[in-house]
């Protein structure tokens, strides 16, 4: 069976420090979604967007993100604006050919992490690639310490 985390050769170790680390949890459970109150297999450290906090970087910040899925469900999870390189899945190591992507499946159970450099100033949008799972509320985003911008999820500038 095919293993992107052994295939081929050449992974270099994580780096030892990092400027930003964060750990996300996803999980299924009770809340408010598309206007009602049920079970969702769709949150992020127990909530659901608006309500999921924002990861905050600075240019030229390296980010550790470690994901762990307690969900029932696959979570394909995407990173617009940036490539994040996995380091490890189930705590063992990637010994292969670096693995870069912009969109992880995370299965039931399993959890990664990974690594990006923060290069590409903006508010980004991350969210699961199941868009039911999105439309639901896994979503957040990233964003860059002075970047702004007129729109919430509350309103829409005038």
């Amino acid at each position: 069976m095919f293993d992107r985390l052994t295939y081929g050769s050449g992974a270099r170790s994580a780096p030892d420090s990092y400027d930003r680390t964060y750990d996300l949890r996803l999980d299924d459970g009770f809340g408010f979604s598309q206007g009602g109150f049920g079970f969702v297999s769709s949150m992020i450290n127990g909530r659901l967007y608006p309500a999921v906090p924002t990861l905050e970087v600075r240019e030229g910040d390296q980010v550790r993100v470690r994901i762990a899925s307690r969900s029932v469900n696959d979570h394909p999870l995407h990173l617009h604006g940036h490539r994040v390189r996995v380091h490890s899945r189930g705590g063992e190591p990637a010994t292969g050919s670096p693995w870069w992507t912009d969109t992880l499946n995370i299965a039931p159970g399993e959890d990664f992490e990974i690594t990006f450099t923060a290069d590409n100033p903006g508010i980004w949008m991350d969210h699961c690639h199941n868009f039911e799972h999105a439309a639901n509320g896994m979503i957040m985003h990233l964003a860059y310490t002075g970047v702004s911008s007129p729109y919430s999820a509350d309103h829409m500038p005038e």
